[in-house]
């Protein structure tokens, strides 16, 4: 059982009690150190958007106020990445205002992708209609929908770094959960 689905059984325990026959809160609180140690709480905000926002029996009833803070922590990461890698030159103030508009169109969309990449057509089984899905050739995910050649380059490295940060996060609270 990897570690999301023992954060989202944790999220989902009917008490949080803690001894020798229940460890309903240990998960949950190898996921708080483990964002303690890492370089900032953008992992654990990952799990939450994606896992535990999403429990909630209705669509509407999720927490907004996480997935616009995690939207805002990650458009500074991606703008941060973006010119250290130097996508764009930003020499004057036309060029920084696209380049502002670039990385919040990736930010957006590697976000939006990284959240729900599963294939609508086959609803992520990779089969439709007796066959592998023509939508997503058999994967289960959905292709990368965004404009232009280059901004979707950009989008695919930034949900590799999306996935390099959840995997993190779930090394360090494995981690928690083996010493303890």
């Amino acid at each position: 059982m990897g570690f999301a689905d023992r954060y989202i059984r944790a999220l989902g325990a009917p008490n949080l009690t803690n001894d020798g026959r229940h460890h309903h809160a240990d998960p949950l609180m190898a996921a708080a150190f483990a964002a303690a140690e890492s370089t900032g709480d953008i992992g654990l905000l990952l799990y939450r958007v994606k896992y535990a926002d999403r429990l909630s029996a209705q669509a509407f009833e999720g927490n907004t106020g996480n997935l616009a803070q995690l939207l805002r922590l990650w458009t500074a990461q991606v703008t941060r990445r973006g010119r250290a890698r130097r996508w764009v030159p930003e020499n004057t103030a036309w060029d920084a205002q696209a380049a502002h508009k670039l990385y919040r169109t990736v930010a957006e969309h590697s976000l939006a992708y990284w959240l729900d990449s599963t294939c609508k057509a086959c609803a992520g089984t990779g089969q439709a209609h007796a066959g592998a899905c023509a939508e997503c050739g058999g994967k289960g995910e959905a292709p990368i929908a965004c404009p232009g050649g280059f901004v979707r380059e950009r989008v695919k490295d930034m949900v590799s770094e999306l996935h390099d940060i959840a995997a993190t996060q779930a090394r360090l609270a494995n981690r928690r959960l083996r010493s303890r």
